[in-house]
């Protein structure tokens, strides 16, 4: 809804380790499968033109590197309410709320950065944390000029639990790479990214995770009406409870702990934000939801992101 913003940090119980380099070799060392190198930006407005541009060339020297999939960069366009549990009035109240604040000037751009990788060598070989020091963290300023305050950034190493599509559920390497190498989300397509962020026991991660597979599934393979022909329900909209299928979900774990704590990213990208908040009031949802909900000890916290940028290797 226009006009309404909310300022805050995405996700405040990410944390950056001072001194830490996670995208390094010793960030990487001894991971299976593919791996994303994740990071939360903020990024002031005076600088944006220049942050993109720093992007563009990023995706550009990666396109050639081996084990390279994708580079998906998102921008932060709104908060999902239903997963907070209000009331069905206020479903989509804060759609836009990230937007309506860069439009007004009253807070930062966000953004997600995925860059993704068949394997922890290749990804390690891409020399990810030089670039990011060279090319991106000087453009992570308040203001226009390196004397502005500079903005925290969050980066990770993460890795893929399971993925889905509307054809199928992929839990294995080979499959999970192959989802990798064809994104969905691309700009001119406008489909809407929700990614809801938990933290679990760091004890607990391995014994939550079926029940966070579950949870998956459910989100992937459900749909609203039920008896929809196309099999993949109708579109969603602020006056029913109509939604189609994700387009595609995937369930990313930290690959390292947090103290006691272990950080997840529930990923998915839907035809809207009406779809993907009507799935959020769907029982057969609710249900699969309470096992996780139950060992979560921070979160969710689910934000709305557009899609800015999307290179796949050539």
């Amino acid at each position: 809804m226009s006009g309404i913003t909310q300022v805050s940090k995405p996700t405040p119980f990410l944390r950056m380790v001072e001194g830490a380099a996670p995208w390094g070799s010793d960030g990487l060392k001894g991971l299976d499968g593919p791996v994303t190198l994740y990071a939360e930006l903020r990024l002031g407005q005076g600088r944006h033109d220049e942050f993109l541009a720093a992007i563009d060339a990023l995706a550009e020297r990666l396109r050639a590197q081996p084990g390279f999939c994708h580079l998906a960069l998102k921008q932060m366009s709104g908060d999902s309410t239903m997963v907070k549990n209000y009331p069905d009035a206020y479903k989509g109240v804060l759609a836009t709320a990230y937007l309506d604040g860069v439009a007004a000037g009253t807070q930062p751009y966000f953004f997600s950065l995925f860059v993704r990788f068949a394997d922890a060598n290749t990804a390690a070989a891409a020399d990810l944390e030089v670039a990011f020091h060279a090319g991106i963290a000087p453009l992570l300023h308040a203001g226009p000029s390196a004397q502005a305050p500079e903005l925290l950034a969050y980066r990770g190493v993460y890795q893929t639990v399971a993925a889905g599509d509307r054809d199928s559920i992929f839990t294995a390497r080979d499959g999970i790479a192959a989802f990798h190498r064809h994104p969905v989300e691309t700009p001119e397509r406008d489909y809407v990214t929700v990614a809801n962020h938990v933290m679990v026991r760091d004890a607990a991660h391995a014994a939550v995770e079926p029940a966070i597979v579950d949870l998956l599934k459910v989100a992937q393979q459900t749909f609203e009406p039920q008896d929809d022909p196309a099999a993949i329900g109708k579109p969603g909209s602020r006056d029913n409870r109509d939604y189609r299928k994700a387009v595609s979900t995937e369930i990313l774990r930290n690959a390292h702990p947090d103290g006691e704590l272990r950080a997840y990213l529930m990923h998915g990208v839907w035809e809207s934000v009406w779809d993907h908040e009507n799935s959020h009031i769907d029982p057969r949802f609710l249900a699969a939801a309470g096992p996780v909900a139950a060992e979560v000890v921070l979160g969710p916290v689910e934000p709305f992101y557009v899609t800015r940028r999307l290179v796949c290797r050539t």
